[in-house]
């Protein structure tokens, strides 16, 4: 979770090039949200929200019950 200036290379780095991302062994990675924001500020703060607990149950009670991931 996070912010980026290009999805398209964030999933690049993630999927397919080799990375010292301890997260690289659990791909692939698919993309299941994403909000669009105009300023990085804004960004930022939302990330934050979504890092902190409160965040994490709302992505449990919001996001995650739209997807069956058996």
């Amino acid at each position: 979770m996070g912010y980026t200036t290009s999805l398209t290379d964030y999933m690049i780095t993630m999927n397919v090039m080799e990375t010292e991302n301890p997260l690289f062994e659990f791909r692939p990675w698919t993309l299941i949200h994403m909000e669009l924001f105009v300023t990085e500020d804004e960004a930022m703060v939302r990330s934050g929200f979504l890092q902190q607990e409160i965040g994490q149950d709302y992505i449990r009670r919001e996001i995650l019950p739209m997807f069956d991931f058996q």
